[in-house]
């Protein structure tokens, strides 16, 4: 079985929200186990990363991007979940709605890329209907090709980031998932202040 390695950074002293000096401790670790097995991620990963503490991973296998939310979700209720992708496939999206219907995430705003509307139009349209049953949850469309989570907590400030789509992915992709207010604010401008081309209304993406 090929392995998936993970680089853990502790925070440096003196960050808050910002780059520090300090020379943090640096630890490196095999994980023997693919990601996308829910039940390994836990085991492997064991911990959410604390606040200001960053986690990079790197991996050889396949797996979803997607895989950290419910991942979380075990573990912390999420007053909202923003993100954007450039991909997202329909079980992604039927996720999202259990999650926000059992009251695990209270609101959602998804930025996709709007050249999804043409390449995967069925999908496109799932993101509209969602957006039509439950109004806590907003789908946008831009020229974008970020792929960043963001799950704020009433303690935390997570946030997910790398190469990976919410949908099938490379072998080899990044991530850095970190636990930072300074961060989650910056990346937050990346998703409310963007170009938006179509938004999700009444159940039809329409042109802006």
């Amino acid at each position: 079985m090929k392995k998936n390695r993970l680089f853990e950074l502790s925070a440096p002293m003196g960050i808050t929200g910002e780059l520090g000096s300090g020379a943090g401790s640096f630890v490196s670790k095999y994980l023997a186990a693919h990601y996308q097995k829910l039940a390994k991620l836990e085991e492997d990963l064991q911990r959410l990363p604390e606040s200001e503490e960053f986690f990079f991973l790197q991996t050889d296998n396949s797996f979803n991007a997607f895989t950290f939310i419910p991942w979380i979700l075990k573990q912390k209720k999420v007053r909202h979940l923003y993100a954007t992708t450039y991909s997202i496939n329909q079980k992604v999206i039927m996720s999202l709605m259990g999650f926000h219907r059992q009251g695990l995430v209270d609101e959602i705003t998804l930025l996709v890329s709007d050249s999804l509307i043409k390449r995967v139009p069925a999908t496109a349209d799932l993101l509209a209907a969602m957006s039509r049953e439950y109004p806590n949850v907003k789908v946008l469309f831009a020229w974008v090709h970020a792929k960043v989570a963001l799950l704020e907590t009433n303690e935390d400030h997570y946030v997910i980031e790398g190469s990976g789509n919410w949908s099938e992915n490379a072998y080899y992709e990044q991530y850095t998932f970190a636990n930072c207010k300074g961060l989650f604010e910056f990346r937050k401008k990346l998703i409310l202040e963007a170009e938006i081309r179509y938004r999700a209304e009444g159940g039809i993406n329409r042109k802006l």
